[in-house]
């Protein structure tokens, strides 16, 4: 009898493609909302409803949407809110759920930042935000080109 392939449950469903550059288009629109300060582009792609989160640099965790909107707001109304560009995108999904890992550039530095997207009926939507700094990239490239390789114990496998 022959074997059947199979089912992978839907969170473990491939992740084609088409949703991978669906969810890095929500990203870039993410990222043109805050550069361009429109909050209603910015509440249109957070997720209406469920749970979230918002860690932005050096603040306390939100949980709450009302709390995340209210610092969108905040962020986006502030004459010194930073410009962000982001750079060095990457997706991991899973049918109906994705991350998407990026560079933020910013005048006075860069961040490293994760966002996770969630699929409803009208598209990819925002559940979570998280950035932190890092060293810029021409800092860490300085770093490894001249820095000398460790020795490597030969008693361990990593």
């Amino acid at each position: 009898m022959p074997r059947r392939t199979p089912r992978l449950p839907p969170l473990l469903a491939e992740f084609d493609d088409e949703e991978r550059e669906a969810v890095l288009a929500a990203n870039r629109a993410f990222y043109r909302a805050f550069s361009d300060r429109d909050y209603e582009a910015m509440d249109h792609l957070w997720a209406p409803t469920g749970s979230m989160v918002c860690l932005h640099p050096g603040q306390a965790p939100l949980l709450d949407r009302s709390e995340i909107m209210a610092s969108w707001r905040a962020i986006l109304r502030h004459p010194g809110a930073p410009r962000v560009r982001c750079t060095d995108e990457w997706v991991l999904g899973r049918s109906g759920l994705a991350l998407v890992v990026c560079r933020e550039i910013l005048s006075n530095g860069q961040l490293m930042a994760t966002n996770t997207f969630v699929r409803l009926s009208d598209g990819w939507h925002i559940l979570g935000h998280h950035s932190g700094p890092v060293p810029t990239v021409e800092q860490t490239r300085a770093n490894a080109a001249s820095a000398t390789p460790p020795m490597r114990d030969r008693r361990k496998l990593h």
